[in-house]
């Protein structure tokens, strides 16, 4: 009796084991979520500006000097396109661009500008950058840094208060570079959404009305903003 279950034993064990096989190959295996390839989409946020205006004396007709803090802030809108690559270590390595529409703005005042009573008003038409992120990914989870070169168009006038003339200062595109930090998140394959905070200093520039005056005059500007993002993974 014993010689005959053992016998059935051997028998039927490679029956099980292909059975088994059959039903591994049949069942889905859940692989990790690749961070790798081409990615496009939208952000918006909030901006907050750090923005100091000077002009000496002389520089508006004899007058005293003219210094005020112009800080522009406002709502940002725009697009942004990158491409990540996933090494074997699940460290994920990207190049991302990004331009914004700013309805970021400030007024400050009232300054005396020449023996007339002025607003000085700031105006950040809009903000780009060209950055390197690097991150770790836990699955579908991807916390990274970022950094690279930034670019923002910014305006700055003198109003009077009675809001009857205004003076054009300053209308250049500023060159400088961004840092910052996020997480994203892929709830799907391809759809992917992310929270961003970024800080750029686009650094200082002279006043483009009186670049060719010999009258020191200048306005920097820095921003530090939060960035909300939805993004779709080619």
């Amino acid at each position: 009796m014993k010689t005959i279950l053992l016998a059935t034993a051997f028998i039927l064990a490679p029956v099980g084991m292909a059975s088994a096989a059959d039903i591994n190959e049949v069942l889905p295996v859940d692989a990790a979520y690749s961070w790798s390839g081409l990615y496009a989409g939208v952000h918006v946020g909030y901006a907050a500006g750090d923005s100091d205006f000077f002009i000496a004396s002389g520089g508006l007709g004899g007058g005293p000097d003219v210094q005020s803090a112009i800080d522009p802030d406002g709502f940002i809108g725009g697009i942004h396109v990158g491409f990540n690559q996933e090494m074997a270590s699940r460290f994920v390595l990207g190049a991302e661009a990004d331009i914004a529409y700013n309805d970021v703005d400030g007024l400050t005042g009232p300054t005396d500008g020449g023996g007339v009573t002025t607003l000085v008003k700031s105006d950040v038409e809009w903000s780009g950058s060209v950055r390197l992120r690097a991150g770790y990914a836990f699955d579908r989870t991807l916390p990274y840094i970022t950094a690279g070169v930034a670019a923002a168009k910014y305006r700055v006038k003198l109003v009077s208060t009675s809001g009857s003339a205004e003076l054009p200062l300053h209308d250049e595109t500023h060159i400088g570079w961004t840092v910052g930090a996020g997480v994203e998140h892929a709830f799907t394959d391809k759809w992917l959404a992310r929270v961003e905070y970024r800080y750029s200093d686009f650094g200082s520039q002279d006043l483009s009305v009186l670049a060719d005056l010999p009258t020191a005059a200048d306005v920097d500007l820095q921003t530090h903003d939060i960035r909300v993002g939805l993004s779709y993974k080619f």
